[in-house]
């Protein structure tokens, strides 16, 4: 993948690419040789690209661009906690390079046992009613660790908790209902949890394969609502997941993102769930590298 092909991906969607790309691309050019990911969003709103790495100099070449793009002191001091929080590990840093570039998102990976996230979320300023519920999702997915932990260029500050289960040939029934409960537990109404659930067998019909639950904190309190990925998703289930959250015009784009990918599925691909309707789907793409 190189710069021209994120200028044809922006294009189908109607996206101006950034400005700044080609300084996006030689500032983060270590990390990005390594691994690049793209994620596709049913809204069109924005391309983010993303890349890993356990290098501070990575980190801070990432808060830079966001500091040079007018993001403040303020909107970034989540990030530095968590960057230095997870000092050591691998740290996911995601930068919108089409549509709107307002924002950012750095993620930590790996397992997080559960009295270090909620030191961390407590000492943010998150609320009891919210650290209540990542012990709760916890139980709902029988961890006593977050499988990630992400922070938003944004203040107040905004911050998700990722979990994991692995979905098992015969065991359908026990993934529907943790989903059911946990989705309950977010705030999703009956009929949105019904909405979801039955694209939930769509997507989650390939198996063994793991499934991620993400859910997001805004501002110290619980959002309601979550976003749930499946891994190794064909690009025609991209597509009826659009079409089924009411982007049926937009139903072709997966299609054409693999073609000049030359995919034929997405590595990740989820579904937005909202308190009664499904607001969104995303489609994330990795690559080896990016070609300089």
């Amino acid at each position: 993948m190189d710069i021209a092909t994120l200028r044809t991906l922006s294009a189908l969607q109607g996206l101006n690419l950034a400005k700044d790309i080609d300084a996006v691309v030689k500032r983060l050019q270590t990390p990005l040789a390594s691994y690049t990911e793209l994620e596709f969003r049913s809204d069109g709103q924005r391309i983010d690209l993303i890349t890993l790495s356990d290098d501070p100099n990575a980190v801070d070449a990432f808060l830079a661009i966001l500091e040079d793009r007018g993001t403040s002191k303020a909107e970034l001091a989540a990030m530095v906690a968590l960057s230095n929080f997870g000092a050591s590990c691998v740290v996911g840093m995601k930068l919108p390079v089409a549509g709107s570039v307002i924002g950012g998102e750095m993620y930590i990976r790996t397992a997080i046992p559960l009295p270090e996230v909620k030191y961390f979320l407590e000492q943010r300023g998150v609320g009891s009613e919210a650290i209540a519920k990542v012990s709760a999702l916890a139980q709902t997915f029988e961890k006593d660790y977050a499988h990630m932990l992400a922070a938003d260029a944004t203040f107040p500050p905004s911050f998700s908790v990722f979990f994991t289960t692995y979905l098992v040939p015969g065991e359908e029934d026990i993934d529907r209902d943790r989903l059911k409960r946990a989705l309950e537990e977010t705030g999703v109404s009956e009929e949105g949890i019904e909405k979801f659930l039955r694209l939930h067998g769509l997507l989650g019909a390939a198996r063994p394969e793991t499934l991620y639950f993400s859910w997001s904190i805004v501002n110290g309190q619980p959002k309601i609502g979550a976003k749930v990925d499946y891994a190794g998703v064909r690009l025609g289930l991209v597509s009826e997941a659009m079409a089924a959250t009411g982007a049926v015009d937009q139903a072709r784009l997966p299609a054409q993102w693999g073609v000049q990918l030359n995919v034929q599925r997405s590595n990740y691909a989820g579904v937005v769930v909202g308190s009664r309707e499904l607001s969104g789907v995303r489609a994330y793409f990795t690559r080896s590298r990016f070609a300089f």
